[in-house]
This record gives C-alpha cells, structure tokens and sequence, in this order.
C-alpha cells in the first residue's frame, strides 16, 4: 500500500512488530523523469541484494520468489513512480507491503531481518518538519505551508486582503501619483511600501494566528530589501526566518528545498536545548547514553525522552522482556527497536542526523532521560 502521508506513532508500533523475512528499503528519490528513473534503479538493487542475502542465509526458494513478486507488483505501479517525492521508504514482509512517499530526504539503506529498520522512519513521524512561508514584493504576496508529509503548497487566505503595495496604499500604482496622495520620489515610495508591509504583516498575524494561534510553527520569509525589514519590524508571528532575494519568481519546489534546508538548523537548536535539559539529570541517575542501559530502561518503561541520531549502526537481539541486548553483525537494528518500546510506553523520540544536536553530554548517538533511575 502506497501512503503518501508520514506513518502515525501507532503505525510505527504496529511495523515495530516482528516480522520475519522483513526487507527495509530507504530510497532517494526526485519528483523528475531522471529522479524516476534513478529511484527505480535503486529500489530494484536493494531488491536484487535482499534476495541474494536471503539466498546466502539459506531461505527457501519460495521465499526468495514471494519477495521477488511483491517487488514485480511494486515496479508495476505507475501511479508510484509517477508521484515521488525526496525518499522512498520500502517495506517488505510475508503479508506486508507497505510504501511511503516522504518530503524528508534520506540516505539509501537496505535491511533484511525479523524488523523492520524504522530509524530514519521515526525521523519523519516524531521531528517538526512543518513551516509556514510569506513571499513579499511590491507585486504581491503569498502564504504557503509545508509540511513532515506534504511539499510546499499556496495556503488558502480566509480573509480579504490587499493583494499588492498598490492595494495596499489605495494608489494605481506604487509610483502613481494619483488618489489619496501625492508622495513623490524615493521617500514617498519608502512610505508606501511600510505601509504595505504593516497590511501584510496585519494579515499575516491573523491568517497564521487561526491555524497556529502558540504560534509554534516557524515563519519564512522570502522578499528583497526594504520590504524584508519592513515586514519584519511589523510584528511576525513566531520565529522567523528571513530569505532575502526576488520572491516574484520562485516556484513550489524551490520554496520548499529552501525551507527544508533551513528548518533543520531550528530543530537542532530545539534538540540541543532538550538535551542540555536531559544531561542536567545525568548525576541524579536519570540519564543514560549507553545502550545497554537503555534497552533495560526502555523495556522497564523508564524512558522518557530518548535522542539518537539515525546513522547509528547498532545491530543484535533484544529481549523484549528484560531488555538485554546481544550484538551481532547479522542482527535487526536495536536502536529503532528500542525507539518503538519508548513510544509504545508514552515516551517521546526525537530522531536528529549527525552534528544537529550541540550539548556536553551527547556523545553523537544516543541521550535519554528516564522517569526514575534503574535499580
């Protein structure tokens, strides 16, 4: 089942289920005919390499087959390789087939074991991705939002507003000198367009603030000087992000690689925060960094919050039960595992990429905070 949406914390729970035969395929893909083409490529060699595995471990004949038709039935989906996004996420099991389509951009991998590899998948569910976007010129303006599983689109404006700076001043054109008033040269058209830049600003407070009214989500702003100040120093919501340059112009895609490249520099700023917070608890016995002990706490329901960064490689056996961990170059990927355990149990999971989180006690793979310490 393709799903274009990012999996819920129950979905994950339910693909954190053991699932022999599991194949986890990670994909970079691009919404263009070579994208396409380079996406399949890909898929089809992560394919090729689980079945080799699988032949390698011994695995019956059947099964090297049952894996092959789900892939046959996969690359025969048009309606998949015609709508991709940044990755594509491949997951493969006796009785389960099941696609995502993400905005999030992650590295090619490929997993064959009794899990699925859902560590950069938790990535997407559990790090804010969303963001709101104004672009501004004299011509005109725009909100858009984006989100974990959607590309930036135009968002709907409830109100009626001034479209443009001459709108805006009540005037034919920023440079007209007929209607309410007769400003002239270079001051004149600064006093318009901070005019201008107030109404946007008004309409933008109360667009954003029936959506978002903790203001929670980050702001980006995309306009030339003066109107990027100027709409500043009128009061946005939230935190902003100012992109200078031509807004006129710019299209869907490149609003959105804009903000995605930008909205990680936020998150780890969050992420680093929360982690100084975790390490604060770290001599009370409320905080752990080795893995070992997390997988105990984790299978207690001692986690609070866990971070781990999802290039981590740690592969073994967990017993759920007692959370004693094995490891083995053979085995399922712990750290993903462990992850489900703590969402199972109420936690929280923040999953960063390397060098987003900046704090003395992050060792650059795992931190978490516990409800209580371990006996």
């Amino acid at each position: 089942m393709v799903n274009y949406e990012i999996p819920s914390v129950e979905d994950l729970i339910r693909l954190g289920e053991r699932h022999p035969g599991a194949v986890t395929i990670y994909v970079s893909t691009a919404p263009t005919p070579r994208g396409r083409e380079l996406a399949f490529t890909g898929a089809k060699s992560a394919i090729d390499q689980a079945v080799r595995s699988l032949r390698d471990a011994g695995a019956a004949q059947a099964e090297q087959d049952a894996l092959r038709a789900q892939w046959t039935q996969l690359a025969e989906d048009s309606g998949l390789w015609a709508n991709l996004s940044n990755s594509l996420v491949i997951l493969l099991a006796p009785g389960v087939s099941e696609e995502y389509v993400l905005p999030n951009q992650f590295e090619p991998r490929t997993r064959l074991g009794d899990y699925f590899d859902l560590a950069p998948l938790v990535r997407a569910v559990t790090t804010p991705q969303r963001a709101f976007a104004l672009t501004l010129s004299s011509n005109g303006w725009n909100l858009w939002t984006a989100s974990e599983g959607a590309r930036a689109s135009e968002l709907p404006l409830v109100g009626e507003h001034a479209e443009d700076a001459a709108d805006a001043t009540n005037r034919t054109s920023i440079r007209g000198r007929q209607l309410l008033r007769r400003l002239g040269g270079d001051e004149g058209q600064k006093v318009l367009l901070d005019r201008y830049a107030q109404v946007v600003a008004d309409a933008v407070r109360d667009e954003l603030g029936r959506i978002d009214p903790q203001a929670s989500v980050p702001l980006f702003v995309f306009a030339n000087e003066p109107l990027l100040s100027m709409v500043q120093g009128h009061g946005l919501p939230g935190t902003v992000v100012a992109i200078p340059g031509a807004a006129d112009e710019l299209r869907p895609d490149q609003i959105d690689q804009s903000i995605r490249e930008r909205i990680g520099a936020l998150t780890a700023a969050e992420v680093s925060a929360v982690a100084e917070r975790i390490g604060n608890g770290f001599a009370a016995g409320l905080a752990v960094t080795d893995l070992a002990q997390l997988a105990r706490a984790a299978a207690a329901g001692a986690v609070d919050t866990l971070i781990y960064d999802i290039t981590t490689d740690a592969r073994g056996t967990l017993d759920d039960a007692t959370g004693a961990i094995q490891l083995a170059d053979d085995g399922t990927e712990l750290v993903s595992r462990i992850a489900v355990h703590v969402l199972r149990d109420g936690g929280k999971v923040i999953a960063v990429r390397p060098g987003e989180v900046e704090a003395g006690i992050w060792n650059g793979r795992l931190l978490a905070a516990l409800r209580h310490s371990l006996a």
